[in-house]
């Protein structure tokens, strides 16, 4: 017999697999730390999810409202929301008079 894929990860013990689509890397400017984003499909779903090795945050500074991602089934549609939520509040940071920092980059301890 052979098994698909799917089929492989079908056994009861099997929990959350997921597969890997694509990886991407970048720094947002003057702040030297890599950002790495990967895309994922879990099994037996359309939907692409995304996984960041840093997540922004700015003291005094409110999150920006995100963008809808209408097709969530879309690599592009999902890696441009997670890019631009990112660059939306960076760019709010900078407006404010901000310079930026390092630490704003808050390593995500679930990123393997």
């Amino acid at each position: 017999m052979s098994w698909s894929r799917e089929e492989a990860l079908t056994d009861p013990v099997i929990r959350n697999a997921v597969i890997f689509l694509s990886e991407f890397k970048f720094f947002l400017r003057d702040i030297p730390v890599e950002i790495t984003m990967r895309l994922y499909r879990p099994m037996h779903s359309g939907k692409v999810v995304v996984r960041r090795s840093h997540d922004l945050r700015i003291d005094g500074v409110t999150d920006q409202p995100k963008l809808n991602c209408e097709n969530e089934d879309q690599e592009g549609e999902v890696l441009h929301a997670a890019v631009d939520e990112m660059v939306c509040l960076y760019n709010a940071a900078r407006s404010q008079g901000l310079a930026p920092d390092p630490s704003w980059l808050k390593p995500n301890a679930d990123f393997k």
